[in-house]
């Protein structure tokens, strides 16, 4: 593990990026302890001018904008690590499953995935709220329900994979049962592709809630979240411009940071198994 850890972080950018994650997960865990206002507190005039008072200044109703922005990332971040684990933990069994035993199940997997797959995923989660009213729960419901098909399809094919090496042949000669095989023998050679998509889910996962919270369909008002920061300032962006950069900033710095650490985990747990 610890060589693993040392092929992770050894390039510059990997460490950078690890730092990023930290930040930016530590700031939304600590940021409503360390707001000086309240996320729905009127502190001053609408759009006012950056100040010492004031870090971003405020928002389009006289709050402290970087009080809600503070506040703003616990939900972001908490939707979309909640939903892509799901996703994952009910997609990479069930893949790896349906790869090694195919027949049936196998084929009826793949014509459901088939159709969920060829649904646009915003313009899903749109109906499905219009239809349900907006709730987290829905919200991330929605997420999981997008991303397993698309999980299960590459882990059914990578695991359709590395079903025809022999230690798998060898396994099932010794005895061993089906839910054996797929943990001790398949898991573990697939876990490098897994990594990195977890990576891209998880960045996926957080631009579908940001888009939805943009659109008024997160948290409701006055709550604070990157994604409805966003939207709220947008009437003011050539007045006070940073209001709307900073969230969306912090959406893009940590998105692109796990996305860059997943893949590079993912490359070391591979380099570290063929040596």
């Amino acid at each position: 593990m610890r060589n693993v850890l040392y092929r992770t972080l050894s390039p510059p950018s990997a460490t950078v990026a690890l730092l990023l994650v930290i930040a930016t997960v530590g700031l939304a865990v600590l940021g409503p302890w360390l707001s000086p206002f309240s996320y729905d507190e009127i502190v001053g005039v609408p759009f006012g001018p950056i100040s010492a008072d004031h870090w971003l200044g405020t928002d389009f109703l006289g709050r402290d904008a970087f009080s809600r922005f503070l506040f703003g990332g616990q939900t972001l971040l908490l939707i979309a690590v909640l939903a892509t684990g799901l996703a994952f933990l009910i997609a990479v069994p069930t893949g790896i499953y349906s790869g090694l035993r195919r027949g049936p199940l196998d084929y009826g997997l793949i014509a459901v995935s088939d159709v969920i797959y060829a649904l646009p995923p915003a313009i899903f989660l749109l109906v499905l709220l219009a239809s349900t009213g907006p709730s987290l729960t829905t919200v991330v419901f929605g997420i999981v329900f997008l991303h397993v098909p698309r999980v299960l399809r590459i882990v059914r094919l990578i695991t359709i994979d590395v079903s025809k090496n022999e230690f798998v042949e060898a396994a099932f000669a010794r005895g061993e049962g089906w839910i054996a095989v797929c943990f001790r023998d398949i898991l573990p050679n697939i876990l490098p592709p897994v990594f990195a998509d977890f990576g891209v889910r998880l960045c996926g996962s957080i631009i579908l809630y940001a888009s939805l919270s943009y659109l008024g369909l997160g948290l409701p008002p006055p709550a604070a979240d990157w994604g409805m920061m966003i939207s709220e300032n947008r009437i003011g962006i050539t007045i006070s411009p940073w209001l709307a950069i900073a969230p969306a900033l912090a959406i893009a710095t940590f998105s692109v940071a796990v996305n860059v650490l997943a893949d590079r985990f993912a490359r070391s747990v591979g380099t570290s198994k063929r040596e």
